[in-house]
């Protein structure tokens, strides 16, 4: 806990600063949202699609998650999210195909890219650079050029928010500008209460960083855009602090996940549970949420409720979304881990890359 409040202690351990860009976290949302206006668009313009597919993987794949989670209820094409190198059978040239990579080398998104040239599909790409945009330059595509230097789980300000206006622009999305506005407020309001200065005692993401500690967390959110964000938690918590975590959602997992808590009570007491929440669930929801606690809470080393703030949904969206990022850093550093590195994803990447040598 201690370590969480020394300065000193914190820069030794987090020499790339992966604490300083969760902190500017509502900055890149406001340089994103700047980034969406300069956005030319006049490509993609104009036309009816069929549906719209994301394809993109990891922290950049997030992109595309977070924004179908947001507008799958209130749009009236098909909306589908890709993490493979495939893009689906019923994508034609109909579709607009939105190919989110970081760094734009992703050989995922890269090869259902070059699928999308080959249908005839409408392409946006979302990039800082590398063969995605060389891909866009060559066909004539629209891009999203966002800025490079970060870890693409890093940036997820910059690859969704752009995106996400770029699908109001062309009338895809029905988003009032005054929930994005509340979202990135809430975030400059949150982004204060949880930054290194805060002390644990008054912080709650060091609290639930000490929470987790050296036991395995789960991750529970609920179907719709909190499914996503447990999901997000899981992934920053596996890249961030290098540490095993799994998640679920209800309702799905009360109709098998839940009975597999009754064996292993030995090992799964090390395990805490986090539980994502929304003041006004609907009584269905409440219901399985509460029984599901009473069942299985004494195979847990404890339960974890948190509350999801914010009026709109893009606003619950993105507090969540930002306590879980600046979390899993904390958990880092109490652990004694340099947030920063992937170095087994590297290590993968360059085995893989040995591929298109050969």
């Amino acid at each position: 806990m201690e370590k969480l409040d020394d300065p000193q202690q914190i820069a030794q351990l987090d020499p790339q600063g992966m604490l300083q860009v969760e902190e500017a976290f509502y900055t890149q949302l406001v340089q994103a949202r700047e980034i969406a206006q300069s956005v030319d668009l006049s490509k993609i313009s104009g036309k009816k699609y069929a549906g719209v597919v994301f394809t993109g993987m990891g922290g950049s794949g997030f992109a595309g998650d977070i924004i179908k989670s947001l507008i799958e209820h209130s749009v009236h094409i098909f909306t589908e999210s890709v993490k493979g190198y495939r893009l689906p059978g019923y994508v034609n040239k109909d579709w607009l195909v939105v190919a989110v990579s970081y760094s734009g080398n992703t050989q995922e998104t890269v090869a259902c890219i070059e699928q999308a040239v080959k249908l005839g599909a409408t392409i946006l790409a979302v990039t800082s650079g590398g063969r995605l945009a060389q891909i866009a330059q060559d066909h004539d595509c629209a891009v999203i050029k966002v800025p490079s230097g970060f870890q693409p789980r890093g940036a997820i300000g910059f690859l969704f928010l752009p995106t996400l206006l770029a699908l109001k622009k062309l009338g895809i999305v029905h988003m009032d500008l005054v929930d994005i506005n509340e979202g990135l407020d809430a975030v400059k309001n949150l982004s204060a209460r949880l930054s290194r200065k805060v002390p644990t005692g008054k912080n709650f993401a060091k609290q639930l960083a000490c929470a987790i500690g050296d036991r395995l967390p789960v991750i529970y959110g609920t179907q719709g855009y909190l499914r996503c964000i447990a999901y997000r938690w899981k992934c920053e918590i596996n890249e961030n602090a290098k540490t095993p975590c799994f998640w679920a959602h209800f309702p799905e997992l009360n109709h098998n996940e839940t009975v597999g808590w009754e064996r292993l009570a030995s090992v799964t007491r090390n395990f805490v549970l986090i539980i994502l929440r929304e003041q006004d669930e609907p009584p269905s929801i409440k219901t399985r949420i509460d029984t599901t606690i009473s069942l299985i809470r004494e195979n847990l080393g404890q339960v974890i409720e948190v509350p999801v703030e914010g009026r709109s949904l893009f606003c619950r969206a993105v507090t969540a979304l930002y306590l879980g990022d600046i979390a899993s850093v904390y958990l880092a550093l109490l652990s004694g881990v340099d947030p920063t590195p992937v170095e087994k994803i590297e290590k993968l990447k360059q085995e893989l890359a040995k591929l298109d040598q050969s």
